[in-house]
């Protein structure tokens, strides 16, 4: 099945940025093709403030204390890269953001920022392997490192682009459940990811033990009530309830393990009232037909400001 999506704000094209655009999603590949201006390129989707006073750290790196200069690694997907919303960071196809959450938190604390953050990462990207010309995410992490943050795991499981193809089967008054989304399939994917995650903290951890290590789980894209709201999403009640309950469950996973390998935590997925079917103006998710510039079903600059502000309090606790 091809889905058509019209994209706002920048992306990365052929080593130039680009504005707008036409998204085609094909739910049989999993693949993504971003047009613009004529232009093409293929991109693999999960589909994705200055401070005088230094921050103490906790958990992760006891007694340390992050001051200007520090060196900052950002790890994730596209939940961390941040996909069109302006200004692209760099010319990759990992479509990382100037305004995603580790710019905003390493130009708040004047950190030396490696953002390696990209779209369609899944736990394998950080460990192994790479995604055609960027290494494995791993790399970037070196024992100089005092701050590391990570938004990981929703690609393992196909969690954006269940909702991607939903909101397609449900506009055309089609469930997707069952036809293109395999609950067996996701429910072993699900119960796969905690060991793939403790793997991945692990090795993090041996590469940088004086880092302090923060997780951000995905942040809530549907409402929990479930019920459907088209045209930002549009899927059919049973679906979006499957997408829902899904969502919890990816939550509560990232939850847990970060729990077990002793990491640091921000809770970017209770806040209410900020999901795809909020009013445009509250939104830190955009759905299927973007209100600002981000991709669907991916949180635009409001939602990387808002998890930037969290990160920072809980740097300062």
């Amino acid at each position: 099945m091809l889905v058509r999506l019209r994209l706002l704000g920048y992306v990365a094209i052929d080593g130039r940025a680009r504005f707008g655009g036409t998204v085609t999603y094909d739910d049989e590949t999993a693949r993504l093709r971003v047009a613009s201006f004529g232009a093409r390129a293929i991109v693999m989707v999960a589909l994705v403030i200055a401070v005088s006073a230094p921050f103490a750290t906790s958990a992760s790196a006891r007694g340390q204390t992050l001051r200007p200069g520090d060196k900052y690694v950002a790890l994730g997907s596209s939940f961390a890269s941040g996909p069109a919303i302006p200004d692209p960071a760099d010319t990759s196809t990992c479509l990382r953001s100037t305004h995603n959450y580790s710019h905003l938190v390493a130009a708040k604390l004047k950190l030396a920022l490696t953002d390696a953050t990209c779209g369609a990462a899944t736990t394998d990207n950080v460990l192994t392997t790479p995604q055609g010309t960027n290494p494995p995410q791993i790399d970037a992490v070196t024992p100089d490192a005092k701050l590391i943050t990570i938004t990981i795991g929703g690609n393992d499981v196909n969690y954006t682009v269940s909702n991607l193809g939903c909101a397609a089967s449900g506009a055309k008054g089609q469930n997707c459940v069952g036809n293109g989304v395999n609950p067996q399939d996701i429910a072993a994917a699900l119960a796969a990811l905690p060991g793939k995650m403790a793997n991945m903290f692990g090795a993090i951890k041996d590469k940088a033990p004086k880092a302090r290590v923060i997780v951000l789980p995905y942040p809530r894209v549907l409402p929990s009530s479930a019920t459907p709201c088209p045209p930002s999403a549009p899927m059919q009640p049973t679906d979006m309830k499957f997408l829902v309950d899904f969502g919890d469950k990816l939550h509560t996973i990232i939850k847990q393990s970060a729990a077990t390998a002793k990491v640091d935590y921000v809770e970017t997925y209770t806040p209410t009232g900020h999901d795809a079917c909020a009013a445009p103006a509250r939104r830190w998710i955009e759905g299927q037909t973007p209100a600002s510039a981000a991709f669907p079903f991916h949180p635009n600059g409001a939602g990387m400001s808002a998890q930037a502000k969290l990160i920072l309090k809980r740097l300062q606790s």
